[in-house]
């Protein structure tokens, strides 16, 4: 019963060609390969943090020019202007510090001074 098994025919191995089979084996291994070589690299060698580049600090600005004569002149015009409102003030301040001596009580005089320079009259009523 065995003889009764059919035999495969020589001539039909030759009728399919295997070089397709072959071939695409390879394109397949080489793209498998390309495609586990290019996530690794993904995975494995991309720079994962970036760094930053500090940029030179910006050229510094040209200097201004130099001061206008008229603006320097009002300048010096109003700085008098105020020395001489300061000078006024600082006299009127000496004049008030010298009536509020005037008018001080003290132990020795406990009426205060009269500003004409007289004594306090007697009963402690200024004239």
């Amino acid at each position: 019963m065995a003889d009764n098994a059919p035999t495969p025919d020589p001539s039909s191995d030759r009728a399919r060609p295997r070089w397709p089979l072959i071939l695409g084996s390879l394109v397949g291994g080489f793209l498998l390969v390309a495609v586990g070589l290019g996530l690794g690299w993904y995975l494995f060698y991309r720079p994962i943090v970036n760094v930053a580049v500090q940029l030179p600090a910006p050229p510094a600005p040209p200097a201004p020019p130099g001061p206008d004569a008229a603006q320097v002149k009002a300048l010096e015009d109003q700085i008098d202007k105020q020395k001489a409102a300061n000078k006024q003030i600082e006299d009127q301040i000496a004049a008030l510090k010298d009536r509020l001596r005037a008018d001080v009580c003290t132990a020795r005089d406990p009426l205060g001074k009269d500003p004409q320079g007289k004594p306090p009259a007697a009963g402690g009523q200024k004239q």
